[in-house]
């Protein structure tokens, strides 16, 4: 049960440095604080035992850090990145909820390779609903709180930039 409680704790401080990230203004800060809570939300799944939902946050930050480094991402990078994922989630296969984080970080990985702003906030609401399923599962309960945060904030951008067609230019 301790295991319970110290995994809600490190997914709540990975919530807050999320939202925090939100309100910086430069985007090596925003990525910064984005690989640190990714990292405590690792941490949490560990406590969890959820380490296919442990593996793939840490590929994501690995992903973010390399494409955060080029204006349009080599192939070979998605290929590598997605190797890796499709990899760690072999090794850590525990039945068909198992395979959900998975689907969803190649899911989005894939759309921000693209780079189209409307796909990238469909995907993240796919991905969102299949981490939803995960972290109830997995008893993530903090973790599911920000996914849910992260899935309202997609759905009204979509509603925003791709169905009302408002522009920020």
């Amino acid at each position: 049960m301790i295991n319970f409680w110290v995994a809600q704790f490190f997914g709540f401080v990975a919530l807050v440095i999320l939202i925090i990230s939100f309100q910086r203004n430069s985007k090596f800060f925003l990525l910064k604080y984005q690989i640190f809570s990714s990292l405590l939300y690792s941490i949490q799944y560990v406590f969890l035992g959820a380490f296919t939902g442990c593996l793939m946050n840490l590929s994501c930050m690995i992903r973010n850090i390399i494409f955060n480094n080029y204006k349009k991402v080599p192939l070979y990078w998605l290929i590598i990145v997605l190797f890796f994922m499709i990899l760690f989630s072999i090794f850590t296969f525990d039945g068909f909820i198992s395979l959900l984080p998975m689907f969803a970080v190649i899911f989005y990985s894939l759309a921000l390779w693209y780079g189209n702003l409307r796909i990238i906030r469909i995907i993240e609401m796919v991905s969102c609903v299949l981490f939803i399923i995960y972290n109830i599962n997995v008893r993530a309960y903090t973790g599911l709180l920000a996914t849910l945060i992260e899935f309202f904030g997609a759905f009204f951008a979509f509603l925003k930039f791709d169905l009302f067609g408002y522009s920020n230019k």
